[in-house]
């Protein structure tokens, strides 16, 4: 398409592997060949999207129902792809349509939908476009994000998912190695997750305190966290239990990033950049889960 687009990604069941083969085009988005995966962008250049065709002009892949409806708020096109990031990630929103997110695709309520007629349906929407712009830069890990990974970071979101040993000191050398059993080959040279090697455990006081000291005031504030280990000496401390077991596309987002870098997988040691990675990327759950809660 083009730089700068927008997409959402949809996937019916969970993702096995991923080889090149399978990408087949698809009208209106791509499809992931045995995935079942859609990626549904905002822009378009064409009604189909075969290579080597001449690009046209971008235009929106909004039905003509939605782009009547945006035009009589006066709002963006952005402004209406946000709040649907939004509402997808929201917690009532998912319960309530559990079924339907089994079956088919679930209609994702607007206000005052189809004519926009609705008391405050703009600010309404412009409220929920905020709230997925925030959204969509925490899961873009490409995306810094201020008192999440850069800057000074939120108390806590601070505590969490900080790379340490077990005598104290620095990592160095070998402690980079992650060899904890997380990732093995299966059949067919497909890399199966482990068991791995963490500790749940209760907070501790600081960790408590970095809450602000109330139990329990978030989804993040659970009775455990864990210690994530990457070996016997190195681990990364304080993974609340939400955060370790937070999914997207079927999969532990954390479990599965370690799975591709077990050392005998990805033969060689993690990278400092790797490690903080991970860091950053349980800090980005963590403030997903914080901000859809409220």
């Amino acid at each position: 398409m083009f730089e700068g687009n927008l997409w959402l990604a949809a996937n019916k069941r969970e993702i096995q592997e991923f080889t090149h083969g399978n990408l087949i085009r698809h009208v209106g988005g791509w499809k992931l060949g045995n995935w079942g995966t859609h990626f549904f962008p905002l822009w378009l250049q064409d009604d189909d999207v075969e290579m080597g065709k001449k690009a046209t002009s971008p235009r929106l892949n909004l039905s003509g129902a939605a782009q009547r409806y945006i035009e009589r708020l006066g709002i963006r096109a952005e402004d209406l792809f946000h709040p649907v990031l939004s509402v997808l990630h929201d917690p009532a929103y998912r319960a309530a349509n559990a079924g339907a997110f089994c079956m088919e695709w679930p209609r994702i309520p607007l206000p005052g939908w189809p004519d926009g007629d609705a008391a405050d349906a703009a600010k309404t929407l412009t409220q929920s476009a905020a709230r997925g712009r925030i959204l969509a830069q925490l899961l873009d890990p490409d995306t810094p994000v201020p008192g999440v990974t850069t800057g000074a970071l939120r108390p806590e979101i601070d505590a969490l998912a900080v790379p340490a040993t077990t005598d104290g000191r620095n990592m160095i050398g070998g402690d980079f190695a992650l060899t904890a059993g997380w990732g093995h080959y299966g059949s067919g040279g497909a890399v199966m997750p482990g068991q791995g090697r963490l500790e749940e455990r209760p907070f501790t006081a600081a960790e408590h305190a970095a809450f602000g000291g109330t139990p329990h005031a978030s989804p993040l504030h659970s009775p455990t966290t864990f210690d994530i280990y990457l070996n016997e000496r190195a681990y990364w401390r304080h993974v609340p239990a939400a955060v370790w077991r937070y999914k997207l596309g079927g999969y532990r987002v954390l479990k599965k990033w370690l799975s591709y870098r077990e050392r005998s997988i990805l033969t060689r040691s993690l990278t400092l950049d790797e490690v903080q990675h991970f860091t950053d990327t349980a800090r980005r759950i963590a403030a997903i889960l914080a901000l859809t809660d409220t």
